[in-house]
């Protein structure tokens, strides 16, 4: 068999690893544009365009890399520094049944919810507190997708805190009707058709819960996002965060960004040998950029949690909010303004930027400028902070000299509201404070940001007692006979029409399966996903979805359905439900046991013994959980990234026409 090679140099290849589901990134584009800046050549490679296969370091630093284009050749790319777009960690660290199709990663869960017609009852449960893993939890209610939803902090070390995310995500998720709750996994068994039962350990003993799904989305180690291994090398390995747009998840983009932005800044200053006057710059650039890293994660350290009295803000938490900069003071009382109540120090300023009359201007923690954030004197209430704001944290308020005040609210749920109707009205954790009676619900100006629910946003005014203005900050929906609990207004509207349906054999058995889905997300529709159709690769990397399609192999994550397809299943069994590493069944006791007798000290030997990550799926499954194990046994695995060729199944093809 002959190959067509092709062979590239350049000072920096920029490369996607498997699973990365934007690309490129805002890291990759800061990253590359102040690389080139600096002179340095610059090479990015990943789908859509080159598939990289796998990065070979070289002797001093620096790697080759491997990629195949849509013709099928060969890219051979040598580079004096890699940097590496990893996928974050999808799974928690392993217990019983962790690696059945009860179980499923955030991003598999958002596209089943926007896809599919998979069931989210009677519960869900988000392994998890970080902002995504609220923040979809708080989707489910809005959409009337589940009746219940909760999140679990698995113990994580977020500093002063104990949830990962922002307090205005968790305020939004439990005014919903969210719950929070703190536990230890012990195990996930089916119950039958689409039901699992999880128990879980807390304080109070052991819940048992009945659930339609289980999200996998974390934190679940607080781990570096930039990552140098071996020390020296010019390998590098960096967290994907940040989603196609910035309202999508703006502490991921910020995150991403600045790794980018740190990360091109400390490559240029390795590889450009005489930087000249632009040495002072791009020092600055980095000093900003760890600065504003380390700004990301103020609110672990010092956090917002507000005591209760009974049902009440505490004295002296309703002080700290009443002094907050975003937090009107006198204004209010002659009229309706915006009130932004996220009192936590987070990298967000999309409240700023929609503001047509500069009201806001956020300057938290920078030196040499006052800390103002709300200029109520110029704020005209125009209600579109409170669209902008991906958290829900902004309301507007009049505090009236009578008996009843005027509160608006956002308000993006399922069902609408009319004058007159009669609210409940909920507290910042979602307790019950009273009724209030609905004034006037607004739509939002036609290019208004739509807001972070599945409807356009808006906006409710209430009028509620005055002595509750400052309480309440939530209200719950009325049902709407509109939506279907079990598949959420997101996968299907009331009126959209029914999609076409195909008839196609699965395992010899004729199915109905709605056209334009992949096979892996009809699979999850007609319940017969199994564990290794979880990860729902954007690139099909992982290899565990294999199935066979009119006699030919291919992967269910990359083919959609067709009228009249034969589909069957590939038979091999399962691994076990508790295994560290899947594919090859090696468990965390067999591996940890492996690794304290050999008295390992280095991961390259840990690899060695163990075999994890050899399996199919190339350590995806499994590579941060071993990455903890090896910690557990006294090996420095922080900065250790796995660069073991290649890193997914690959067959060279032959030339064309060889």
């Amino acid at each position: 068999m002959s190959l067509s090679v092709r062979e590239g140099q350049f000072d920096l290849a920029v490369v996607a690893g498997p699973r990365v589901p934007v690309w490129p990134s805002v890291g990759v584009r800061t990253l590359t544009a102040l690389a080139s800046e600096m002179g340095l050549t610059v090479g990015v490679f990943g789908f859509p365009g080159h598939r990289v296969t796998g990065v070979l370091p070289l002797p001093g630093s620096g790697g080759l890399v491997l990629a195949e284009d849509p013709q099928g050749r060969i890219h051979r790319i040598s580079a004096r520094a890699v940097v590496r777009l990893a996928a974050p960690n999808p799974f928690p660290a392993p217990f019983p049944g962790w690696r059945t199709e009860g179980l499923v990663p955030l991003r598999t869960a958002k596209l089943l919810f926007e896809q599919s017609r998979v069931r989210w009852t009677p519960a869900t449960v988000i392994l998890g507190t970080g902002n995504g893993a609220l923040r979809f939890g708080s989707r489910l209610i809005e959409t009337e997708a589940s009746p219940m939803v909760a999140c679990v902090e698995l113990g994580g070390p977020w500093g002063g805190k104990s949830f990962a995310g922002w307090e205005v995500e968790r305020r939004r998720f439990e005014t919903l009707g969210g719950r929070v709750l703190n536990g230890k996994l012990l195990r996930l068994d089916r119950k039958g058709p689409g039901l699992w039962e999880l128990r879980l350990q807390d304080a109070r003993g052991v819940r048992i819960l009945e659930v339609g799904r289980v999200v996998a989305a974390g934190p679940f180690h607080d781990q570096p996002g930039v990552r140098e291994y071996p020390p020296g090398s010019c390998l590098y390995e960096m967290e994907q965060t940040g989603p196609a747009a910035r309202p999508d998840d703006v502490e991921g983009w910020v995150l991403e960004e600045e790794r980018g932005r740190w990360l091109g800044a400390r490559i240029a200053r390795s590889l450009v040998a005489d930087l000249g006057e632009r040495k002072e710059a791009l020092e600055k650039t980095l000093r900003r950029a760890r600065a504003r890293l380390k700004a990301c994660a103020e609110h672990q350290g010092l956090p917002f949690a507000p005591a209760y009295d009974g049902k009440w803000l505490s004295r002296d938490a309703l002080e700290r909010l009443r002094s907050f900069e975003g937090v009107p003071r006198q204004a209010q009382k002659a009229r309706v303004v915006a009130s932004l109540e996220c009192v936590e120090s987070i990298p967000c300023n999309l409240c700023e930027k929609v503001c047509p009359e500069s009201a806001i201007q956020i300057r938290r923690g920078v030196e040499g400028e006052s800390p103002t954030f709300l200029i109520e004197s110029d704020c005209t209430a125009c209600g579109l902070c409170l669209a902008a704001c991906p958290s829900g944290a902004a309301v507007m308020l009049h505090e009236r000299d009578q008996s009843t005040s005027l509160l608006t609210l956002p308000w993006s749920g399922a069902g609408d509201w009319e004058a007159g109707d009669l609210a409940t009205l909920v507290n910042r954790k979602g307790e019950r404070l009273g009724s209030a009676r609905v004034s006037t619900q607004q739509a939002l100006p036609e290019g208004a940001p739509s807001g972070p629910g599945p409807k356009p946003l808006r906006l409710v005014q209430i009028e509620v007692p005055t002595h509750l203005v400052w309480q309440a900050r939530g209200l719950r929906a009325p049902r709407s006979p509109g939506v279907d609990a079990e598949v959420g207004e997101a996968s299907l509207r009331p009126d959209a029409a029914e999609p076409a349906r195909a008839e196609i054999l699965l395992d010899g058995e004729k199915r109905l399966v709605r056209e334009g889905l992949t096979v892996s997300i009809a699979l999850f529709e007609l319940g017969r996903a199994r564990g290794g159709d979880a990860l729902l690769c954007p690139d099909g990397s992982c290899g565990l979805c294999d199935v066979t399609i009119d006699g030919v192999k291919q992967r269910a994550c990359q083919v959609k359905v067709r009228r009249g397809m034969a589909i069957r299943l590939a038979a091999r069994s399962e691994p076990a439900p508790d295994a560290l590493c899947p594919c090859l069944g090696v468990s965390e006791e067999r591996a940890l046991e492996r690794m304290k007798q050999g008295k390992l000290s280095s991961c390259e030997a840990a690899v060695a013994v163990t075999h994890v990550g050899d399996g199919r799926c190339h350590g995806q499954l499994c590579g941060a959980a071993f990455r903890k194990l090896m910690a557990d046994a006294g090996i420095d695995s922080a900065e250790w990234s796995d660069w073991r060729f290649p890193w997914t199944d690959w067959q060279l093809p032959p030339r064309p026409g060889g």
